[in-house]
């Protein structure tokens, strides 16, 4: 059984539908997601550009990259181990940073 159950006809100009179009598009939510969150007093937030997924998928990468050599370094005693972890927690507060600054 369907949870939505009611439908309503609702008219727009084509400048009001144009204008909801590029903010539903901006917002990366469905129509009928954009409408309710609205209705709902959500502050809709823009979609940011799918480059920064790319980035911060490449940053995690490159931190576990640098968890698993700062281990073995760490083991075979052959950098200095504590500043190369403490680089490591850097990126990994500056990964944080950027996705409370997105997901705000």
């Amino acid at each position: 059984m369907a949870r939505r159950t009611h439908q309503i006809l609702f008219r727009l100009n084509d400048k009001e539908y144009q204008s909801l179009l590029k903010k539903v598009e901006r917002s990366g939510l469905s129509r009928e997601a954009f409408l309710r969150s609205m209705l709902e007093g959500k502050e809709i937030k823009e979609l940011p550009p799918m480059q920064l997924f790319d980035v911060l998928r490449e940053l995690r990468q490159l931190n576990a990259n640098m968890n698993q050599i700062a281990l073995k370094a760490h083991s075979l005693n052959l950098i200095d181990a504590p500043y190369y972890e403490k680089c490591h927690k850097d990126l990994q507060a500056i990964v944080g940073e950027i996705k409370r600054e997105i997901f705000k």
